[in-house]
C-alpha cells in the first residue's frame, strides 16, 4: 500500500517516485486528475483554481470534507467510477489551491455522498488510516425530491435520494447553527457563510426501506461539516450528545 504523510507537500514527480514510477516519465494517466495504480486510486484535485489543462471544476472544502468533481462527462455508469466507490477501495487525495503550488496530501478518502450528475460529484471525508472494510459511513446531506427517502441506485455504494424540502424544514425549525458545537457560518464568515449548514439524519437512510418518510423535526438535525465528519467516524454513527461531549475548550 502506498504511504504518504498527511499535510505534507508533494509534486506529481514525488508521488510517481514513491509509487515506483520514473518521476521524469511524461504523459499517460499520471498527468490526469484521476488514476489507478496497483488497485489504489490517486486523485489530484485543484480547489478553487483551474488545472493546467484548463479544466475548472467546482471543487471546494466544506470544513474538513472535500466536495470533488470527477472528470468531464463522467457518470455513475462508468466502470471506473463504480470501482472508485467500492467499499474497500484505497483512495489517496492530493489537493492544491494554485496550479503553480505543490499538492498537499489530504489522507485516505471515503465517499460519504455521491451526486448523480455529469461530472459525478463526490463528497470525501478523510482519515489517517487506510479504510476499514468492516465499517461504512452514512450519507451526508439531503438531496432534491419528495419527503419519501431511501431509494437507492446500486453502484459500488448506495447513492441515496435526498430531500431538499425536508432539509429546509429542518433548518427553519432549528436554525442554521450547528447543534453540536454551535458554529454559525453567517456570524463567522458574514454573508458568504449565511445559511450554510449540513443536515444530519439521526436514523441513517442507508438502513431504512424505500417507504421511509422523513420527519424533518424528529429525524434531522443541522450540524456543521466538521461535526458531521466526526459523527460518521464510527459505524453506527455517533450520537450528537457523544460528539458534543468530545469538544475541547
Amino acid at each position: 500500500m502506498l504511504q504518504f504523510v498527511v499535510g505534507n507537500e508533494y509534486s506529481r514527480g514525488d508521488v510517481k517516485e514513491l509509487a515506483g514510477v520514473p518521476r521524469d516519465s511524461v504523459g499517460g494517466p499520471w498527468h490526469t486528475g484521476v488514476l489507478e495504480h496497483d488497485d489504489e486510486f490517486i486523485l489530484f484535485a485543484n480547489v478553487g483554481t483551474a488545472g493546467r489543462t484548463g479544466h475548472d471544476y467546482d471543487n471546494q472544502w466544506e470544513g474538513s470534507l472535500l466536495r470533488w468533481s470527477h472528470q468531464r462527462d463522467s457518470h455513475l455508469g462508468w466502470p471506473s467510477v463504480q470501482k472508485l466507490l467500492e467499499r474497500d477501495r484505497v483512495v489517496h487525495v492530493f489537493w492544491r489551491g494554485s496550479d503553480t503550488d505543490p499538492f498537499v496530501y489530504a489522507g485516505y478518502a471515503t465517499a460519504i455522498e455521491v451526486v448523480d450528475r455529469s461530472p459525478v460529484e463526490i463528497l470525501w471525508s478523510f482519515s489517517y488510516n487506510a479504510p476499514d472494510v468492516s465499517t461504512f459511513p452514512g450519507p451526508d446531506e439531503l438531496p432534491p425530491g419528495g419527503y419519501t427517502e431511501g431509494f437507492a441506485r446500486r453502484v459500488s455504494v448506495n447513492v441515496f435520494e435526498r430531500n431538499r424540502a425536508a432539509r429546509q424544514a429542518c433548518i427553519r425549525h432549528y436554525g442554521a447553527a450547528c447543534l453540536v458545537c454551535g458554529v454559525d457560518f453567517g456570524k463567522r464568515y458574514g454573508e458568504t457563510g449565511a445559511g450554510f449548514i449540513h443536515v444530519h439524519h439521526l436514523v441513517p437512510i442507508s438502513g431504512v426501506d424505500s417507504d421511509y418518510v422523513v420527519d424533518p423535526i424528529e429525524d434531522l438535525r443541522p450540524i456543521c461539516p466538521n461535526c458531521h465528519a466526526i459523527v460518521h467516524r464510527r459505524q453506527p454513527p455517533l450520537e450528537l450528545d457523544d460528539v458534543r461531549s468530545m469538544l475541547l475548550d
